[in-house]
């Protein structure tokens, strides 16, 4: 590898894709999540643009509040981390696994224990939810690189 590939891997070229496939069994951006709810599933598809070791695959289920004054407020909901300790039986492949340009593996997600009410307690926002954004987002841990690949997909909350 020469030295402008490695400073390209440093700064972020990681060789991967993420893209969520499904949130609740709806389109990603599209789906609606019932505010009494406690669990969150999902799909995503991580693919190779070049070869590649992927460490691990995280999951965070977020939600942000824009304030009068500008500022964002971030509250991680819950999260899912499947790696060399937390392997997923079933699958066709185990963490750490290496893929070749335009390989492609398939994933899926299970949030627990969420408490939404709490969190809009919390937020000061259960009478108006227009300054709340939910979404999931989920990261493909690129070894060698300081970025991971990821992606995010917004969701609406309903009564």
């Amino acid at each position: 590898m020469g030295l402008f590939d490695k400073l390209k891997t440093l700064v972020g070229e990681h060789g991967c894709k993420v893209e969520i496939t499904s949130l609740e069994k709806q389109a990603p951006g599209e789906a609606v999540f019932p505010v009494g709810d406690s669990v969150f599933k999902g799909n995503f598809k991580v693919t190779a643009t070049k070869p590649c070791t992927i460490l691990a695959h995280k999951v965070e289920i977020c939600v942000t509040k824009k304030h009068a004054d500008g500022r964002e407020e971030l509250v991680v909901l819950g999260d899912d981390r499947h790696d060399e300790k937390n392997q997923v039986f079933g699958l066709d492949y185990q963490w750490p696994y290496d893929m070749k340009a335009g390989d492609s593996k398939e994933d899926g997600f299970c949030v627990t224990s969420l408490d939404l009410p709490a969190v809009l307690a919390k937020l000061g926002s259960a009478a108006d939810a227009s300054n709340l954004t939910w979404f999931v987002k989920v990261s493909a841990d690129v070894k060698g690189t300081p970025m991971d690949a990821d992606a995010k997909a917004t969701f609406k909350v309903e009564a």
